[in-house]
């Protein structure tokens, strides 16, 4: 006896299960037929509020983001500027001291470092 190659030709074709004549044809009527009426919800009125709500949500999150960086970062910049302007000028802050100040001072400055 001769083998067949073809799997499908081995096993059949066939699964045992059939669908009616024309059960597709009328089944959409059939299945609205089945189904309960149900009533549709009025929709919602929306209000001014709701309808701005996120934009408004969004300006105060931002303006949270802005005040923020004013506490925590304006702070820092200001004190590096301040070092900068003082580095700028620590010449003229060492010639004041030097001008400002009398003997007597200077020589208690360094007797108290030297204990």
């Amino acid at each position: 006896m001769k083998k067949k190659e073809d799997i499908l030709e081995q096993v059949g074709r066939k699964t045992g299960y059939k669908v009616p004549e024309g059960y597709f044809e009328n089944f959409t009527a059939r299945m609205t037929e089945q189904l309960p009426e149900r009533e549709l919800p009025k929709p919602e009125i929306v209000t001014p509020w709701q309808k701005f709500r996120p934009y408004i949500y969004m300006a105060a999150m931002f303006a949270g983001i802005w005040l923020m960086v004013q506490v925590f970062v304006a702070p820092v910049v200001e004190a590096e500027e301040a070092i900068t302007a003082a580095n700028e000028h620590e010449e003229d802050l060492e010639e004041y001291m030097l001008y400002s100040m009398d003997e007597y001072t200077v020589f208690e400055a360094f007797y108290a470092e030297t204990e």
